[in-house]
């Protein structure tokens, strides 16, 4: 074991020599350490794994309902009545408060519960060398010093300055969002401040070997390395409230000053006209328990509970109620490339047979093997083309990556380009194991690809006992290799043009965002030895092979979708220009004058110029997880509403400062899925367009029931202030209050719920992210509805006071009608400009189930004797029934039209 005492010990390791690296290397070794110095630095380095938030409690989860500021009013109001000695009315509201805790309690920690359950614990192994000897270690063993062993296949378990490679390819994606392998050497990198995606003799933690095999010395483990810092900053960054939480908080503190101005005022006006002043305090809680909606917290974790529960059909799993809502106020999504919008599978998608000669196009995506061949629009056999099936042989052939389906999913093992050409082989119907081991094909010497060669090649012993060379590898280095090009059936000489030509076919494929490749071949009577010599000169000129991670069938459709609802799509990855700006170009997210900004670019920008770089432009390469986070700042101090989308660890920063993080599901790292907000199962991005539409219905929803409950509870307001100013007995008492709150006023609101969405409801602009819920149009329209509203009880129960019914039977008719009233109220919240009585009433079943409850609670309300002496109810006579429906329906009638008339 040894120590590489450096502050900074990355970036002094990529500039240092291996013969520095060595010396120093195996001076500590002969020192030795003691046993104790070991394990002390054991514990300061390992162990060798990434802080993760811990789950939350469930007493924390039933604290935070217990912080809602409705349930702080309630809790008040309690205690008045219980000063008061209405011990009653104190019980009833405290029922209340616990019910509304039960409800979030369960919703949360069941969401909480599920998310649990997708997280996997993996112990990693790890291959170094102490003592001179090569040996295996649990990954939190590892320590700065050690000697980490890297074959194809393995996992990187901490980071390193490599000191050998041999044709070593590290699959960074991970942290760089690159989804091309980076071939890896072990030369000194003179420049500084080298992109992480360009540090080529450096191995990172959380990275995968794709080919060959290298030994680094380990110069960080656990948080000293890349992924420790993105973990730091993960847990320095602090995550966003959600809109609603805002608006929700916003409204509660609005609420505490209505609330108390309400009771002050009327309190104030009945002891001025005369009142006596316990009455006017009993008054006052009574409009203190009107003003406060009791059903608002149960209805509204309700309805963003069957919001979860919707989005997890579209395969989106919410972790916390609040950001259901969410997506439907997002302004921005900033979306990773690869797995995100692009499949993360490479695929062959154009071969080019040669100058004048046809270009074949493969459908199908991602590895497997399913796909048509074309030329045009006409579908062909590629077992019938001669030049075609040997471009496809020769590719799987040249190839060692290993293409197989693991629980419905089709991943490769091995180099994904290599995948990507055995993937097409298999389509046509060629596999190399069943050429190997039936077909007669005998492999005899290889020349694996190494980034100095740029090439690959293979020599086979054919069934006709021949010998097939086959080479593939960068364009420009095969061309060279050739003197002849194979034609339909014939074999030409290679002229110079024809190579110029070439060169420009591949330049222009290139510029589509295609990754190519070119292939050669030569046949022998007998074996030629050795391989390398054979292959320099003389091969025939087969093809080009254009491959790409190709975006996912539905993105494009739904980017568009999202912008016609006036939500703008930002890639952010740490690919390739020209890769960014060709996936870009795809989906529709850049217009084609405009090029993709780098990191580098944005690197120590001013907060306004980057505000500025991100209003102009859609596509950023190259970037870093500071960037991305500077990135999500920046669109968060302009007030947009960001969604964060991402599977790495190098996203997570940045999915927990978002508005609401997106994590994948399928290929997300635990890290991402744990700073997220939300999960996306089945790694789609037209899930969250789905998920941002399901969210503007269920806002939509929630304001259609504030709109219910406070027109309601302000209706009950009013009925009592207008009948202190009229000088007649209180027409509502505080249980028939707190009964038409929680039996009346909630079985209604809890439908609007399931309420179909408004016609276009992704036509509109997302809703202004600093406006609240109330606003001033919302407002108004509240307090006209809620005046009509009261008028309907009012004049029944001055018409009851008028013909000298008993007190008792007038407060009855008064209850009645208000319950009456505000039960049909529900069809005016049903649609926010139309008319609620339409064909889509009938879609909601769970409203007429409503109405039917709610009818027959107010019957028992008024007809049960149990009831009667708690609500102070009398029955009612059948005659003045037509007295009390009066009241109910005609205040509905009004509204209705008053709602038909602005609409024209």
């Amino acid at each position: 074991m040894e120590i590489i005492s450096s502050e900074n010990k990355e970036s002094i390791t990529y500039h240092k020599s291996i013969d520095q690296i060595t010396d120093e290397f195996n001076t500590k070794q002969e020192e030795g350490l003691s046993e104790s110095e070991a394990k002390k630095r054991l514990d300061d380095y390992g162990p060798n794994q990434l802080k993760q938030e811990s789950a939350i409690s469930p007493w924390e989860i039933l604290v935070e309902q217990f912080k809602n500021i409705i349930v702080i009013l309630l809790i008040i109001a309690s205690g008045i009545s219980f000063v008061i000695g209405d011990v009653l009315e104190g019980v009833a509201v405290l029922a209340v408060i616990i019910i509304n805790a039960i409800f979030g309690f369960f919703t949360e920690y069941k969401a909480e519960k599920s998310v649990q359950a997708l997280k996997e614990m993996v112990t990693t192994k790890a291959k170094v060398i102490r003592d001179g000897s090569l040996t295996e270690v649990d990954a939190d063993k590892i320590v700065p010093g050690d000697l980490l062993v890297l074959d194809e296949g393995d996992k990187v378990t901490a980071d390193g300055r490599l000191i050998k490679a041999d044709n070593l390819a590290i699959a960074e994606a991970v942290l760089t969002g690159e989804a091309e392998p980076v071939d890896k050497n072990t030369d000194t990198l003179k420049k500084e401040d080298i992109p992480l995606a360009e540090r080529s003799n450096m191995v990172f933690m959380g990275s995968s070997v794709t080919r060959g095999n290298g030994v680094a010395v380990v110069t960080g483990t656990a948080t000293d390395t890349q992924m420790g810092q993105i973990s730091d900053m993960l847990h320095e960054t602090e995550s966003e409230a959600t809109p609603l939480e805002e608006r929700l908080d916003k409204m509660g503190k609005s609420l505490i000053v209505v609330t108390l101005v309400i009771a002050a005022i009327v309190s104030v006006v009945g002891i001025f006209i005369g009142r006596e002043v316990m009455e006017m305090i009993e008054t006052g809680v009574a409009l203190a328990i009107a003003a406060v909606p009791e059903g608002l917290p149960a209805v509204a974790t309700i309805t963003l509970a069957i919001g979860m529960k919707k989005m997890a059909q579209y395969n989106a799993l919410v972790k916390r109620l609040p950001a259901v809502e969410t997506l439907g106020s997002t302004t921005v999504i900033c979306t990773d490339k690869t797995g995100t919008l692009t499949e993360n599978q490479m695929t062959l998608k154009e071969i080019y047979l040669g100058q004048d000669e046809d270009v074949v196009e493969i459908t199908g995506t991602g590895y497997k093997p399913e796909g048509e061949f074309k030329i045009g629009e006409e579908t062909i056999n590629p077992q019938e083309n001669e030049k075609l099936s040997l471009i496809l042989k020769g590719g799987t052939l040249c190839s060692n990556a290993v293409v197989k389906e693991e629980d419905s999913l089709w991943n490769v093992v091995g180099d994904p380009t290599e995948g990507a050409l055995v993937t097409a082989a298999q389509k046509a119907g060629f596999d190399r194991e069943e050429m190997q081991h039936e077909g007669g094909y005998e492999k005899l010497e290889e020349i694996p690809f190494t980034s100095d060669a740029k090439y690959m090649a293979v020599s086979y012993q054919t069934p006709e006992e021949k010998e097939l060379v086959v080479a593939k590898g960068a364009p420009s280095v095969i061309i060279d290799m050739c003197d002849q090009i194979s034609t339909q059936g014939d074999v030409k000489s290679l002229a110079e043009s024809t190579k110029e030509n070439l060169r420009e076919k591949n330049e222009a494929m290139a510029q589509k965002g295609l990754r190519v490749l070119a292939l050669a071949y030569q046949k022998s009577e007998e074996q030629n030895s050795p391989l390398e010599s054979s292959v320099k000169s003389g091969l025939i000129f087969l093809g080009f092979v254009g491959m790409v991670d190709p975006p996912r069938p539905d993105v494009k459709e739904a980017i568009t979708e999202a912008s016609r609802a006036g939500v703008k799509t930002v890639m952010i990855t740490g690919d390739q220009r020209d890769t960014a700006q060709a996936i870009g170009r795809k989906v529709g997210i850049a217009d084609k004058n405009k090029g993709a900004v780098t990191g580098e670019e944005i690197e120590g920008l001013s907060l306004a110029n980057l505000i500025q770089k991100i209003k102009n432009n859609s596509i950023f390469s190259r970037v870093s997880p500071e960037n991305k986070l500077d990135i999500i700042k920046a669109l968060n101090e302009e007030d947009e509403i960001t969604a964060m989308t991402g599977d790495g660890v190098n996203d997570a920063p940045a999915l927990k400062r978002a508005n609401i993080g997106v994590a994948m599901g399928q290929r997300g790292t635990a890290v991402a899925r744990e700073a997220s907000d939300m999960i996306l199962l089945d790694d789609n991005f037209a899930t969250i367009v789905k998920a941002v539409r399901q969210g503007r219905v269920i806002f939509d929803n929630i304001q259609k029931f504030i709109y219910y409950l406070f027109s309601c509870n302000l209706s009950e307001i009013l009925l009592i202030f207008l009948g202190i100013i009229l000088q007649v007995p209180i027409p509502l008492l505080t249980l028939q209050i707190l009964w038409l709150n929680l039996v009346t006023d909630v079985f209604p609101a809890l439908t609007l719920a399931w309420e179909p969405p408004e016609e276009e409801v992704m036509e509109q602009p997302p809703r202004n992210p600093t406006q609240g819920i109330l606003t001033a149009d919302f407002k108004k329209r509240i307090g006209l509805h809620a005046l009509i509203v009261s008028l309907g009880p009012l004049l029944v129960y001055l018409y009851a006071l008028n013909i000298e019914l008993p007190l008792a039977t007038s407060r009855t008719m008064s209850f009645v009608t208000l319950a009456f009233v505000q039960l049909f109220h529900v069809f005016d919240a049903r649609r926010e400009e139309g008319l609620g009585f339409d064909k889509t009433m009938f879609e909601n079943i769970y409203l007429w189930g409503a109405i039917v409850i709610t009818i027959s609670l107010q019957l028992v309300a008024v007809y049960l004797p149990f009831f009667q002496p708690i609500l102070n109810t009398v029955p009612l006579p059948w005659n003045l029934w037509m007295i009390v429906l009066s009241g109910s329906i005609i205040p509905i009638i009004i509204i209705q039209l008053s709602k038909l008339i602005f609409a024209k």
